[in-house]
């Protein structure tokens, strides 16, 4: 319990689910300081409760998550279904046993002492805020990963002030979404809009989500005083291109009016013939085709459209309300191609400037 924290303080309190997802020996290289961490917060330990779901669990990962974290609920899952469906299956437990607040944390983090304290405290006095990202710094460094993220209008997204030394007098920008890597969902979105897109399985699913939930009025915010650490890899997001290609694609044909989709056409065509040249240049030529093919399933698109019918009952908000806020270049930081910034990102920018005031839809 925080010294602070008196017996009125604590029945006033919401209860927080912290979830955590294992796939295979991920636990075994990074869950022990992430836990330490965790057992060491402020914020009353009768007050919150970690999840760890165990994904393509085995008697070998079971055994280690239970010797390190007797205290935490386990739950185990033959199959991996990645962050999105992982996340689920602790989320659901969660709110049949009426937890307020839920929060996705990787197990990739060390937390400061008061993370969960500030991200809770931040979302009890700003009523407003239904969505929110703890400051996110660069593990072992005093750089940003992390300021929430923002949206690019061809489906990507990225971290606001990557790189960047974290100061007391940052201007603290834009956010379009919160990273998945320790963000705090209130119980009421959930209920309103459904969880994570199973669809999705890895890269993209917090993007979505926070998309979905802001067509649904719902706001996202930053809590700048709860800190995590991430040890952020970007050479896995490379590995993973298939379901990052695959995903924004996805994000944009079911959360977008046609609209707005086809005011983006030429530019959109003409830029994922660019991307399956860039891509295939670089030895993944595969991947593209596989998203190609992807696209041309019935199934695709059947899935598209039942999810367009789903969000079309709980939308209340316009494209005009922020998507043409979204931003018209491409930043990420570890992207070093000269032509790209210098030609490729600059017509991108021109191309949305001169077509976004259209969407008054």
């Amino acid at each position: 319990m925080s010294p602070a924290a008196g017996p009125n303080t604590i029945s006033n309190s919401p209860k927080v689910a912290v979830v955590l997802v294992n796939y295979k020996d991920y636990a075994e290289r990074h869950f022990l300081p992430c836990y330490e961490s965790l057992r060491a917060q402020s914020y009353p330990k009768q007050l919150f409760q970690v999840f760890i779901v165990d994904n393509g669990s085995t008697e070998g990962s079971r055994s280690y998550l239970a010797k390190i974290a007797p205290e935490a609920r386990i739950l185990s899952h033959p199959e991996n279904l990645g962050w999105a469906g992982g996340n689920n299956i602790a989320v659901r437990a969660a709110i049949k046993e009426g937890f307020d607040y839920f929060v996705t944390l990787n197990m990739d983090t060390v937390l400061d002492r008061d993370w969960l304290r500030h991200l809770v405290d931040e979302a009890q006095q700003k009523q407003e805020l239904h969505i929110l990202q703890s400051k996110i710094l660069l593990h072992g460094t005093k750089k940003i990963n992390s300021l929430g993220n923002r949206i690019q209008f061809l489906g990507y997204g990225y971290c606001n002030g990557y790189g960047v030394e974290d100061s007391t007098t940052f201007q603290y920008p834009k956010i379009d979404f919160a990273s998945g890597a320790s963000m705090l969902v209130k119980r009421e979105v959930f209920e309103k809009v459904g969880l994570f897109c199973e669809e999705y399985f890895l890269y993209g699913d917090d993007l979505e989500f926070c998309w979905r939930a802001r067509l649904a009025g719902y706001r996202v915010g930053l809590a700048e005083k709860s800190i995590c650490h991430h040890k952020y890899d970007f050479q896995s997001i490379l590995n993973a291109i298939y379901y990052v290609e695959r995903n924004r694609l996805l994000t944009l044909f079911a959360l977008e009016k046609w609209k707005t989709l086809l005011l983006m056409l030429p530019g959109l065509l003409l830029f994922e013939v660019g991307a399956v040249i860039y891509f295939s240049l670089r030895g993944k030529a595969k991947v593209m085709v596989r998203v190609i093919r992807y696209f041309l399933r019935p199934k695709t698109w059947r899935f598209i459209l039942d999810r367009r019918r789903g969000i079309s009952l709980f939308r209340t908000q316009r494209d005009a309300d922020f998507v043409r806020s979204f931003s018209g270049r491409i930043i990420f930081a570890e992207i070093r191609s000269v032509p790209f910034h210098l030609i490729v990102n600059p017509l991108i920018w021109l191309y949305w400037n001169a077509i976004r005031f259209f969407i008054v839809w």
